[in-house]
């Protein structure tokens, strides 16, 4: 337990360290884009064929994949209903809420906080991959209808398919997690495995993925500002309860009844589903006009929820 626990402590510092740098503006006014963009093309990428090449596939997307699928779902429900039928908003508005209530910020947080924490960053992959290429798309799609009928606007749906599927295959993370499971295939059957001029630059560059990505969010966390007169707080703040506290919960009772998971197995479940609510939410909630500002503030205030939140789970499940 204090393993995880001071393990979890590092990431904080790291932090904190990258929220100074931010205040200060020591790095200029266009790092956090730039060391998010390297994070994301290069560095995870990396750190996840690295990884993935010497995992076992079934652990990966087996258990940990359906508590992920059916917790998001479960969660999801949560934030639409209460928008819904609570707080009376409209179909679009509540499928953001829905959004925001369930969909994992598993890649720019989850992978450093995972790969630190639980030592395999491995455990978010099948969040990353769930949610980029199945439901991700699928909300998007119930968007575009709902607000097209909201606005009585009768264009096809062929594009935003088209551009959800080009989405889908041109992610670096998805591109990555085929070819690590490709390499773990050929691992497992023929013994084959990368020649180390080529391993090598891939083990660097994951290196750089976690100190990196740490100190960028605490960069942009020194750059927002929410809550503001606009805001509807206080659905914000139960938006942000939900991802934080009742999602991991929903994890945790899953994976206990329907797969009798303990130790760090559990954990890893129950940490994931913890993860603060992704950008994406905002980037398709400003797409299609409908309810940014929940958007925008529930993953600020998410994020500063799982702080907290995650430290309590590894010191109850560490």
């Amino acid at each position: 337990m204090l393993d995880v626990f001071s393990g979890f402590l590092v990431v904080v510092i790291v932090i904190v360290l990258g929220f100074a740098v931010g205040r200060r503006g020591l790095l200029g006014p266009d790092a956090v884009y730039t060391l998010n963009m390297f994070v994301f093309w290069v560095a995870t990428p990396a750190l996840l064929i690295n990884f993935l090449s010497q995992a076992n596939l079934g652990d990966v997307f087996g258990e940990n994949l359906a508590v992920v699928v059916l917790s998001s779902v479960l969660a999801g429900a949560v934030g639409f209903l209460g928008a819904r039928h609570l707080a009376g908003r409209d179909v679009p508005d509540s499928l953001v809420t829905l959004l925001a209530c369930s969909y994992c910020n598993g890649s720019n947080l989850g992978v450093p906080l995972v790969s630190h924490v639980l030592g395999d960053p491995t455990a978010s992959l099948p969040v990353i991959i769930f949610q980029t290429a199945v439901y991700g798309p699928a909300v998007v799609l119930l968007l575009d209808v709902s607000t097209r009928r909201r606005s009585s606007e009768d264009a096809g749906l062929g594009p935003l398919i088209r551009e959800l599927v080009l989405g889908v295959v041109r992610n670096p993370l998805i591109i990555a997690a085929v070819a690590g499971a490709t390499l773990a295939v050929l691992r497992t059957t023929s013994g084959w495995t990368l020649p180390s001029l080529l391993a090598e630059p891939v083990a660097i560059l994951a290196g750089a993925a976690v100190p990196v990505a740490l100190i960028g969010f605490g960069m942009s966390m020194a750059q927002v500002r929410v809550l503001g007169s606009a805001s509807p707080k206080r659905s914000v703040w139960v938006a942000a309860v939900v991802k934080t506290v009742v999602h991991p919960l929903i994890a945790y009772a899953l994976a206990r009844i329907l797969f009798d998971a303990s130790g760090p197995a559990l954990l890893a479940f129950v940490v994931v589903a913890a993860l603060p609510t992704a950008q994406n939410v905002f980037t398709y909630a400003q797409r299609f006009g409908t309810n940014t500002v929940l958007a925008r503030d529930t993953g600020v205030v998410s994020t500063l929820l799982s702080i907290p939140s995650i430290a309590v789970i590894a010191l109850l499940l560490g």
